[in-house]
């Protein structure tokens, strides 16, 4: 599914943060967090979304099992683990 983590990044918006992941074909897929001080209390808040797809239950799931085969070889700089987290509390 995944190559690499090539980069993560944290927003302005308060507490967001961006994970950037190298797909098997090339493209890069990023991740989002969403933790803006606007989103919190609302269901929104710690949901993890995909600029390239919508996230249903089942593809949070296998994409937490894949972050989780790339984290041991990922630099702890990257938020991976947060990431993993979240896409499995994610339902």
């Amino acid at each position: 599914m995944f190559k690499a983590v090539t980069d993560s990044a944290a927003a302005a918006d308060g507490g967001s943060l961006a994970l950037f992941v190298e797909r098997l074909d090339g493209t890069l897929e990023t991740f989002v967090i969403n933790r803006s001080l606007a989103s919190r209390g609302t269901a929104s808040y710690n949901k993890v979304s995909s600029d390239l797809r919508p996230l249903v239950p089942a593809d949070c799931m296998e994409i937490a099992e894949a972050l989780d085969a790339l984290a041991a070889g990922t630099p702890s700089i990257h938020p991976v683990a947060e990431f993993i987290g979240a896409l499995r509390q994610q339902r």
